[in-house]
This record gives structure tokens, C-alpha cells and sequence, in this order.
């Protein structure tokens, strides 16, 4: 058991340290020239000891990104929970997040990245809708579904590259406020009424 759990630490340090320097490197340089040598190079962590968590640079990425929508997800859970009105502030909470990690947002929203963030937010914008219909027991029927998804996706990802290339300008309670005019009532009614 022991042993299990050190393997565990092992395995988590190595994590750390391979994301840290993926950040590293991509503050330095356009992430298209990045490579998996250069992650390895750079952190000290051996190719075969990657390979053994990620299938490549993009994979390590896309973990990242994962995590920090996992931690989303967990905090606005009560708040999707509680009624099946959307809380504004599961809204302001998402613009918070983005504004409280600056430096890995901008990274984020680099070109040669923008193609995985966005891929990344639509599991995370399905996953968020899919929650929802859980705890309020709607049954969502047709293939419009995964059309509600990509738009949610597309117009939220749309505004926060653009909020995060502004530098934050507008708080995040401006944006979320932005966020609600443009989202309700119509995709709120849209998901409630059935006709999905």
C-alpha cells in the first residue's frame, strides 16, 4: 500500500512538472515549435517516463486544460443543483477563473492553441449541459442537442478570447452580465422546454 501511494506522489510530481514546463516553454516560444524533447529536455523528466502519462504535447495540454474545468465544474455543481433557473453566478465565477489564471489564459489563447482550448470547452460545455438535465430530469430527444453545445460553446469561447486579448479590460461581473443578456432567456427556455 505503501508503495502504491509513492508510486501515486511519483506519478503526480511528474505531472506537475511536465505542465509547469510546458508553460515555461510556451511563454518563451510559439507552442507550434515546441516539441516533446523540449518538454523533457527542459523539466528533466525522461521520454519514456512521458510517454508512459501523455501521447504528445497536445495531450499534455489538453490535461491541463481538463483540470482546471474539472475544478470549474466542481464549484458551480451546487449552484446547477439548486434550481433549474441558471444562477448568474456560476457565470461570474467562469469569468473569475479566467481573470484569477491571467498568465495561463494568455497562453491559452494563442492560434496555435486556440483549436485545442476550444475543442476542450466543447466536452466541458457538454459535460456542464449534460449535468444540468441530470439533476432537473429533462430528456433531451433529438440531435440538436450537440448544435446547442457547439453554439454555447463557440459564443462563450469567442467572448472569453476576446475579453482575455482586451488584458481583463471589464471586470468579470460586466462580462457575466454581458453573458446572461446574450444566453437568456433564450437557450435557458430553449433547454427547459423540451423541444430539444
Amino acid at each position: 500500500m505503501a508503495e502504491a501511494k509513492e508510486l501515486d506522489k511519483r506519478v503526480e510530481r511528474s505531472r506537475r512538472l511536465l505542465v509547469s514546463t510546458l508553460l515555461e516553454l510556451m511563454a518563451e516560444k510559439p507552442y507550434s515549435k515546441l516539441s516533446v524533447a523540449n518538454i523533457c529536455e527542459r523539466s528533466g523528466v525522461a521520454r519514456p517516463t512521458f510517454y508512459l502519462h501523455y501521447r504528445s504535447k497536445d495531450d499534455l495540454l489538453r490535461y491541463h486544460i481538463e483540470q482546471l474545468f474539472l475544478d470549474f465544474a466542481e464549484r458551480i455543481d451546487p449552484m446547477l443543483a439548486k434550481s433549474a433557473n441558471v444562477d448568474p453566478e456560476i457565470y461570474s465565477l467562469m469569468f473569475r477563473l479566467w481573470q484569477e489564471n491571467a498568465d495561463l489564459a494568455r497562453l491559452l489563447v494563442q492560434p496555435d492553441v486556440e483549436a485545442i482550448l476550444l475543442a476542450e470547452f466543447k466536452v466541458y460545455v457538454g459535460k456542464t449541459i449534460e449535468r444540468y438535465s441530470e439533476v432537473h430530469k429533462l430528456t433531451f430527444k433529438s440531435a440538436f442537442v450537440e448544435y446547442v453545445i457547439d453554439y454555447l460553446a463557440g459564443a462563450s469561447f469567442g467572448l472569453i478570447v476576446r475579453w482575455i486579448r482586451n488584458d481583463f479590460r471589464e471586470t468579470p461581473e460586466q462580462l457575466a452580465s454581458l453573458y446572461a443578456e446574450l444566453s437568456r432567456p433564450g437557450l435557458v427556455q430553449t433547454l427547459l422546454s423540451g423541444k430539444l
